[in-house]
């Protein structure tokens, strides 16, 4: 791994400024959560832009940015399936499309767990599956998106996978294969799950390069996501996924993990 890719995006988000006012919908979505001066952990940070956005419009939060490839706008390298923090040490973890690059997604929910507080909360905004986005996911986009993958299992060769591989079905799989016990041993309650509108997404074609939406049309784009929400359910692109913990029951873990910190 190098910062090679994340200095990609960060260079492709300062040419298409329009792709800074689309995420903003989704980022905001998640700030409507966090409950004012929460201790906040964002895990799969890489290229900084929603803990930019966060610091800029909430500095009530005591954010921590982190991700398992070390960058200088990152507060810290941390890998999420072992997070160096003590029991209960944050009001929430939060990040956008990293469950869908999770080797091992049991060890991250299990760590989530034991890092919240018990009236704390986990936010992601992940790839979803709609009829719209399915074709979108499986022929146009560069990650893989199987209906049938195992959703705790699914990357075959752990040693070999890359920290940007991903599976864009995984979040979906998760949410509509796995019961409300498996949920429980991991220690959190069944997810809520709300479907997002990507439209203005599209159309920017993301990162790639090139753009289908001129810059008075954001806008518009982005009234028409909202507009629409009620029928995300089938056209949608994304989710905004939250878990809240079942119980604080877990082993300690020094609190010293981090010192003078969480």
């Amino acid at each position: 791994m190098s910062l090679d890719r994340l200095l990609e995006h960060r260079q492709r988000w300062r040419d298409k400024p329009l792709l800074a006012r689309i995420y903003a919908a989704w980022f905001e979505g998640m700030l409507r959560e966090l409950p004012a001066g929460a201790r906040v952990l964002e895990v799969g940070a890489g290229p900084g832009f929603f803990s930019d956005y966060a610091r800029a419009k909430r500095p009530d939060l005591r954010w921590l940015s982190s991700d398992i490839l070390a960058a200088p706008w990152n507060t810290l390298a941390a890998d999420a399936l072992d997070l160096p923090f003590r029991n209960g040490a944050v009001d929430a973890v939060v990040g956008l499309d990293f469950i869908h690059h999770l080797a091992r997604p049991a060890d991250f929910f299990r760590e989530s767990a034991r890092v919240l507080t018990p009236s704390g909360r986990l936010i992601a905004v992940e790839p979803w599956i709609t009829p719209l986005s399915y074709p979108v996911y499986r022929f146009l986009h560069h990650e893989r998106c199987r209906l049938g993958v195992d959703p705790w299992a699914p990357f075959a060769d752990l040693e070999a996978k890359d920290a940007f591989e991903g599976e864009s079905a995984l979040a979906y799989s998760l949410v509509r294969r796995t019961p409300e016990t498996r949920w429980a041993e991991l220690g959190l309650q069944p997810p809520r799950v709300t479907p997002l509108n990507g439209f203005a997404y599209l159309l920017s074609l993301g990162f790639k390069p090139g753009c289908l939406l001129p810059a008075p049309a954001v806008r518009p784009a982005l009234g028409f996501d909202e507009i629409t929400g009620p029928l995300a359910r089938w056209l949608g692109l994304r989710a905004r996924l939250g878990w809240t913990p079942v119980n604080n029951s877990r082993g300690a873990r020094p609190s010293s993990a981090i010192p003078g910190r969480w």
